[in-house]
């Protein structure tokens, strides 16, 4: 063969080489574009049907669900599961399982064939962040493909399983860098196992899921928060109607109350009540704990206190009573503290019981212009049984014109400024001193505005309540209540 032959076969098998080469190539871009376009198609299927489910009301665990399922038929699948984050325990915990899902975690316990308890089991046991294959992933943050399950030492081989567990894709579900969980598949339908083009198509709708969870997870707070303000809205209405709206007048006395919560609803309480045609009852309390807890404690303890004490003139008998009701109906960790009182305002006779309280604050002439504590010996109710209980001291004063009773909270003496230094009894007492012989509003307000000037800003952390009597003259008093 002559030169020009052979360098035309050659120059011809180069380009047949050539195109067949130029053929691969085009079959691969056609498989990336194939690929690319299968993603975005189910990506939007995807989307289409997430956004059926959140356009109407969103559940999380509904919300799994639907994302879960789709993701299993996306990727024909036999099974799937995913598994959320525990950030306080550290630990991942399944909570969607679809269909046969194996059990993929080392188990002590033995293994279950009925679907119905392999799936609560597999629901039920928590898994360590990097513990396992599904631990792995969610600490490394990485997807993970396992194509011959059978042989890998990180799948666990149980003797009674629902199926072989032949090819295993795992895909983390992060959103700013936070591994929220995990999307687990199990066994491709048919005899092909996943693959690299598998994995791909995973992550990108893991990816989707992970953005759709945190938007279900954060609506769910959102959703739990509005319901809490609007129970919480509804038992500040409910406190309000505790309270008195209006103080009881009575010629030759002045009272006057306040309550600011820390919360929307505190645990501080007053009241004032009618005992007998000669005497009122009151009382300044606070209740362990907040929120709805402290004011439906507060509406029990307000009820049984009102219903003990009509026609009862010993302090002491009543708070005893009220302290069993208290110990049979609360749970152990409910205590109240509280000043009850007995004021016969004509006599001017004040016979009071502290039950754990804040001690009771008298100015006035008698004292030669100085604070008088008062503080009987006593402990809080619903902490002891009758029998201790009934060691707590009652005590009678005899109150004269122009003296001025001081009942409060802890929120008062212990309100903060930003240095943590408390206002303290003492700059109370003082405050008092410098404005106790004017009315028992004034009073009230001027420590309150103190306060606030103590505090500058500062965030309150407790109630403040206070009640105020003043004695305005030694004419006899008459019952003339306007509430």
């Amino acid at each position: 063969m002559n030169p020009l032959g052979i360098i035309f076969i050659v120059a011809l098998a180069g380009g047949l080489a050539w195109i067949n080469i130029l053929r691969r190539e085009t079959r691969r871009l056609h498989a990336l574009v194939r690929q690319a376009q299968l993603e975005q198609e189910a990506v939007l299927s995807f989307i289409d049907k997430i956004g059926e489910k959140i356009t109407s009301d969103i559940d999380l665990d509904e919300t799994l669900d639907i994302i879960a399922r789709y993701i299993v038929n996306a990727t024909q699948a036999e099974s799937g599961a995913i598994f959320l984050v525990n950030e306080e325990e550290q630990t991942l915990q399944a909570r969607v399982v679809v269909g046969p899902f194996p059990l993929l975690h080392e188990s002590q316990e033995h293994v279950l064939t009925k679907p119905k308890y392999l799936t609560e089991k597999i629901k039920k046991d928590p898994i360590k962040i990097g513990e396992g294959i599904v631990g792995q992933v969610a600490e490394q943050g990485e997807p993970l493909l396992v194509t011959d399950a059978k042989t890998d030492p990180r799948v666990p081989h149980h003797a009674s399983m629902l199926s072989e567990v032949d090819t295993i894709m795992l895909c983390p579900l992060r959103v700013r860098e936070e591994v929220l969980g995990v999307l687990v598949v199990v066994n491709k339908q048919g005899e092909e196992q996943f693959n690299d083009r598998n994995v791909a198509l995973l992550q990108v709708l893991a990816d989707q899921a992970a953005v759709t969870t945190d938007l279900v997870k954060l609506y769910d707070v959102l959703s739990k928060q509005k319901r809490l303000e609007q129970e919480l809205k509804v038992a500040y209405e409910f406190q309000k109607m505790l309270l008195p709206r209006k103080f009881p007048c009575l010629p030759g006395y002045e009272l006057h109350a306040m309550s600011e919560a820390a919360t929307v609803v505190g645990g501080d309480y007053f009241d004032f009540f009618e005992v007998d045609e000669d005497s009122l009852g009151l009382v300044i309390a606070d209740v362990s704990g907040k929120g709805i807890p402290g004011a439906l404690i507060m509406a029990m303890v307000r009820a049984v206190l009102r219903a003990e004490a009509r026609g009862n003139l010993s302090p002491k008998e009543v708070l005893s009573r009220v302290n069993e009701r208290i110990l049979s109906d609360t749970k152990e960790n409910v205590f109240i503290t509280m000043t009850y009182g007995i004021l016969n305002y004509r006599t001017g006779v004040l016979r009071f019981i502290r039950a754990g309280h804040e001690p009771l604050l008298i100015f006035g002439a008698h004292g030669g212009g100085k604070v008088t504590q008062l503080a009987p010996e006593g402990i809080a109710l619903g902490l002891v049984d009758d029998e201790i209980f009934d060691h707590n001291e009652q005590l009678e004063i005899q109150l004269h014109p122009g003296e001025i009773v001081l009942l409060y909270t802890d929120g008062v003496i212990e309100a903060m400024d930003k240095a943590s230094s408390e206002y303290s009894r003492e700059r109370l007492i003082t405050k008092m001193e410098a404005v106790g012989d004017g009315s028992a509003k004034g009073l009230i307000e001027a420590v309150v505005e103190d306060i606030h000037q103590f505090t500058l800003g500062n965030p309150q952390h407790d109630d403040i309540t206070m009640l105020a009597i003043r004695v305005l003259a030694s004419e006899v008093a008459r019952w003339d209540s306007q509430s």
